[in-house]
């Protein structure tokens, strides 16, 4: 496997890791230019993986795949992943993805370089990635992981580079690790991203959350979603989702709480909000402990759905999600994704 090129922006086999912690998370970001500049980012870290004795995870896009797989398909210890298909819903790569893929290797350090944020994914999706970059720092600071994010810097807007600096403790170019500058603490980027949903439609379906209307909660927006195109499967997955956000509201919630749900650009739109504050950024992207009972409902929903909104304001929590139309659809949802860590590709963990 080769090393990186010459110009700044690319992966070297050799990188300075004397600013990384010993222990503990390395999450740093590398910015590439063209294919040559990817090839050689990816090559170079799993290389130096390898070298190193530590597993290797390639998380890329769909149109990646075949790029990187020749310089993978001969190698042990690496496995390659659709960042498409486990990252369809950023908020649930830490915990189906990266954690599960720390807890396979105990007591070894393991790394994974991938691309969670390209150009031509769907722009609803962006400011959930920046979400899920920052969280990184907070969710796996314990963790034996080194976490590579590859940018694409020629394409990418600048708004996006400035997230990415501000995500990433550390930045690499020219094969050379560095602090970056513009790095913030996750908790005031997530303060930043945490804007007012836009509002509901005004024929969005409303219906209150009660006990014993639960039933009657999931048919009617199982209704909508048919009438609106969506797919068998997915409707379940979306009955699932319901169930859990309204017991979750019915449990944990200081009040009446009220469902909507609606079709609006491409999306099957459903929601949940009530009293109460859910104020811990963590809530559904890391697994409670093995012998807990509480605490999977929100992870499930994150697994189930393409994309899912928490905002907390005025003692009020509203949770939605989104699950895209067929027609809109860009990416395979989760029961097309491979079932088993066959063919170099790896499956999600279990709740």
């Amino acid at each position: 496997m080769s090393g990186a090129g010459s110009r700044p922006g690319t992966g070297r086999t050799g990188v300075d890791r004397s600013p990384f912690p010993e222990d503990g998370l390395r999450h740093d970001a590398l910015f590439y230019a063209d294919d040559r500049d990817y090839r050689a980012a990816v090559g170079g870290f799993v290389e130096a993986g390898r070298a190193a004795g530590e597993p290797v995870l390639v998380a890329v896009p769909t149109h990646r795949l075949s790029l990187v797989r020749p310089l993978l398909d001969p190698l042990d210890g690496v496995e390659l992943a659709d960042m498409a298909v486990i990252g369809r819903n950023p908020a649930a790569i830490i915990a189906t993805t990266l954690r599960s893929f720390v807890h396979r290797f105990p007591g070894r350090r393991v790394r994974v370089v991938g691309e969670p944020l390209w150009p031509g994914r769907r722009a609803a999706a962006y400011r959930h990635c920046v979400e899920h970059e920052a969280i990184i720092n907070l969710g796996l600071a314990d963790q034996s992981i080194t976490v590579r994010c590859l940018f694409d810097r020629s394409r990418l807007p600048a708004r996006a580079l400035a997230d990415v600096a501000g995500t990433h403790p550390w930045l690499v170019s020219g094969g050379v690790a560095r602090p970056s500058a513009g790095y913030r603490p996750p908790r005031s980027v997530l303060r930043r991203l945490a804007r007012p949903l836009p509002p509901p439609p005004g024929d969005a379906l409303a219906e209150p959350v009660r006990p014993e209307r639960l039933g009657s909660l999931r048919a009617a927006v199982a209704a909508v979603a048919e009438a609106a195109g969506l797919a068998a499967e997915r409707v379940d997955d979306l009955r699932i989702a319901v169930t859990e956000l309204a017991s979750n509201a019915l449990t944990h919630g200081a009040g009446p709480a009220t469902a909507r749900c609606w079709a609006a650009a491409g999306d099957l739109v459903c929601e949940v909000s009530g009293p109460g504050e859910l104020t811990d950024p963590l809530a559904g992207r890391i697994p409670p402990p093995a012998t807990g009972v509480r605490g999977r409902g929100l992870l499930l929903v994150h697994r189930l759905c393409d994309l899912v909104d928490v905002h907390v304001a005025d003692g009020m929590t509203t949770v939605r999600v989104h699950l895209e139309l067929p027609a809109a659809r860009l990416v395979p949802a989760p029961r097309s994704a491979p079932d088993a860590v066959q063919g170099g590709f790896v499956r999600p963990a279990p709740l």
